[in-house]
Parts: C-alpha cells; sequence; structure tokens
C-alpha cells in the first residue's frame, strides 16, 4: 500500500477522486501541519505539498520517504539538498499554469498598447481623453524561459501577427516560436523585442538575472513584464531604469518583497502596472493540480519513473 500524507488544501471531492482511482491500494492522509501527526510522519512514503508546512525536522521523521510532489511550480522553499542525499524523488506543479498565466500575460500586452491604463485613469477623473493606442500586429515579444507557459502564450499571440523570440538552456525549434537562442544570447532578445517577458523559474543561477546591464540593453520603447518570480530582477535597477526612462514601462505581478511595501516608489510611477501576485491563482487550479497527482502517483506505483512528469533536476533546481 502506497501511504500518502496531504498537507495541501485540496478539497474533500478531489481527494475522493483520488481515492475512487486507486481504491485501497492508497491510503491518504489530510493534516492541515505536518507536526499534527507525530510519529506517525514514519510511516508515509509520499507528501504531497506546497507552501513550508513542513518543517526540516519533520521531513527527517518521513523514515520511509520516496517521493514529494509539490503542489507549485517553484520548489525554491524546499530542502533540495537533503531530497537529493536521501535519493527522494521531487515533482512540481508544471505546466498548471498554463492556461490562466497565458490569459492573463496577453491580457497585460493587450492593456498596454490599447492604453487601458491611461483610459481609466481618464474615466475615473470624467476627462474626455482621446489618447492615442497602438497595436501588437508586428511587434517583437522576447520570452526569457521557453516552458509550457511561454508556448501557449506564443500561441495565443500568433492570430495578431507578432513575431516571438527567446532564450533556453538547450537551443532547439519551439512550436509557435520564430527564433530561440541560447542563454548566453539574451542581448539579442532583449535588443530586438518591444515586449520582454520573464518566465524563467528562480535559481541561483536565475537570481537578479536581470539588471542594469540588461535593462540598458532595451529599446527605451519596450515593455518589460514580470510574471515568474520578483528576485529573477533586481529590483532597484527596474526603478531606477524606469525613472530614467530607458524603457517605457513595466508590468509586474510579482516582487522580491511581497507584499510590495507601501514604501516601494513602483506604486508612484505612471509607467508601472502592478497585480499582487494573482496571474497563477484560477478555480481551476486544485483540478488541474490532482490531474498531475494522479498521473504520477499510477507512474510511480507502478515504479515507473520515467512516465512520471515534472520531475525536477536537483542541478538545474527546476
Amino acid at each position: 500500500m502506497t501511504k500518502v500524507l496531504c498537507v495541501f488544501s485540496l478539497d474533500e471531492r478531489l481527494v475522493q477522486k483520488v481515492r475512487e482511482r486507486f481504491g485501497g491500494d492508497v491510503e491518504i492522509t489530510t493534516a492541515g501541519k505536518a507536526e499534527e501527526l507525530g510519529e506517525k510522519l514514519k510511516e508515509f512514503d509520499v507528501v504531497v505539498s506546497s507552501l513550508p508546512e513542513i518543517t526540516m525536522e519533520e521531513f527527517r521523521k518521513m523514515e520511509n520517504l520516496k517521493w514529494v510532489q509539490c503542489a507549485m511550480a517553484g520548489i525554491n522553499h524546499l530542502p533540495l539538498d537533503y531530497f537529493r542525499e536521501k535519493g527522494v524523488i521531487l515533482t512540481n506543479a508544471r505546466g498548471v499554469h498554463r492556461i490562466q498565466m497565458s490569459e492573463f500575460t496577453v491580457g497585460l500586452l493587450l492593456m498596454i498598447v490599447r492604453k487601458s491604463k491611461d483610459y481609466f485613469k481618464a474615466q475615473m477623473s470624467k476627462q474626455w481623453q482621446q489618447i492615442t493606442i497602438d497595436e501588437l500586429y508586428g511587434k517583437t515579444v522576447g520570452f526569457l524561459g521557453v516552458g509550457a507557459i511561454a508556448k501557449e502564450i506564443a500561441r495565443k499571440l500568433e492570430p495578431f501577427g507578432v513575431r516571438t523570440i527567446g532564450i533556453k538552456n538547450r537551443v532547439s525549434q519551439v512550436e509557435y516560436f520564430d527564433e530561440i537562442y541560447g542563454k548566453d544570447q539574451m542581448d539579442r532578445v532583449l535588443e530586438q523585442s518591444d515586449f520582454v517577458i520573464t518566465l524563467l523559474p528562480l535559481t541561483d543561477e536565475t537570481y537578479h538575472m536581470v539588471g542594469e546591464e540588461q535593462f540598458r540593453k532595451m529599446k527605451d520603447t519596450a515593455w518589460f513584464v514580470n510574471v515568474a518570480r520578483g528576485s529573477i530582477v533586481d529590483e532597484k535597477a527596474l526603478i531606477k531604469a524606469l525613472r530614467e526612462r530607458w524603457i517605457a514601462g513595466a508590468a509586474l505581478d510579482v516582487f522580491e518583497e511581497e507584499p510590495l511595501p507601501e514604501s516601494s516608489p513602483l506604486w508612484d510611477m505612471d509607467n508601472v502596472i502592478l497585480t499582487p501576485h494573482v496571474a497563477g491563482p484560477t478555480p481551476r487550479y486544485m483540478e488541474r493540480f490532482t490531474d498531475i497527482l494522479i498521473q504520477n502517483l499510477e507512474a510511480y506505483r507502478a515504479g515507473e519513473r520515467d512516465r512520471m512528469i515534472n520531475i525536477v533536476d536537483y542541478d538545474m533546481q527546476y
């Protein structure tokens, strides 16, 4: 029997879906926090978790732990070195955000070219102000990171007649992209793009990967869009770039410190669109995550690790 500890808030309907799929072959225990279970922790071979509800001390009590299914795409909050040392398989929820985040990002681009923020401000002040709008057609959209979300954004942008380019670790043709560059060719993407969209995972390598040097490479008419992780960007350099108009503006859903402090200059900048880390949540999140969990449970129980999806490479940290 596979014993699963779930400290992610799957509603009972979805937990029941997993139970019905596996019957008596899988025993699922749900808990708000792992500490509630005490010595029982040593029984579980699978853990389903999202935020750090489990401490290092509690992980050490899990003598039988073989696999952790993270309910998020980001895994930086987990003890990766410990999992590697113990041979624990780690999988994440990569791909669960594909639909909602692609819709969100395309929406941002349309807001920018259609000057939606300016028209909303005019409406609030009851001003009949005809501001010249722009088009997406003919623009170049550059992606830092070409994963499932980037590909879905590129697919949705195709009917608008944009050119899509991006960087990835291993250069190969990607569907819906016009050009792909290696990670050492980021400057080529920055220099050509009218919009630069960051979709990189946060790792030791990508921390502050976008800073003053990168913003100076961008067009002064370009917009920077970050829907990935705040710490990929040197926020002080971004603020300087926005103040001094090295770039036209920024649309930001993530920040180095969250919630964004009231003292942040970003709140008051007229060339910034801010949202409070809302690109990923959706009413269908848990349903999509449960599908990933079931697929991985089937492969895990069959001893077919190669069929498990979203296995994290501990060296790459994603």
